[in-house]
């Protein structure tokens, strides 16, 4: 019995100790540029433009701002900034894409174009 329970935990030891080594490798080294995410933020800025008041498109000018940020913060050796840049580029960029969701939900949810035509005819804007 002593022998099993030793045996399982022998085994467990070196299941957990194998998970950490791969873990250990799938990590980013200071050896690598991260991942700028430069396409997304460019596609979050042009649907921004569907987003209400703009703000997507605000959100995703500073996306690229701060993506184009990420390769010039590594060449200088400030591997943390780069990661934080690229990490707020693409929670910018995400924001962006989730407010023009929401603009196409709430814009379908209430009536589509008909009700957007009737707003701009109460209005005179052609």
């Amino acid at each position: 019995m002593i022998f099993k329970i030793t045996h399982y935990l022998y085994e467990v030891n070196i299941l957990i100790t194998n998970k950490i080594k791969i873990m250990e490798t799938t990590t980013l080294s200071e050896n690598t540029i991260p991942n700028n995410n430069m396409t997304l933020a460019i596609i979050a800025t042009i649907l921004g433009l569907c987003s209400p008041c703009c703000l997507g498109l605000i959100l995703g000018i500073v996306a690229i701002v701060l993506s184009s940020q990420v390769k010039t913060k590594f060449e200088n050796g400030d591997f943390a900034g780069a990661l934080s840049s690229a990490k707020n580029s693409k929670i910018l960029s995400y924001i962006a894409i989730g407010l023009v969701a929401l603009n196409l939900i709430y814009f379908f949810v209430f009536g589509g174009m008909a009700v957007y035509q009737e707003l701009l005819e109460n209005y005179n804007i052609y």
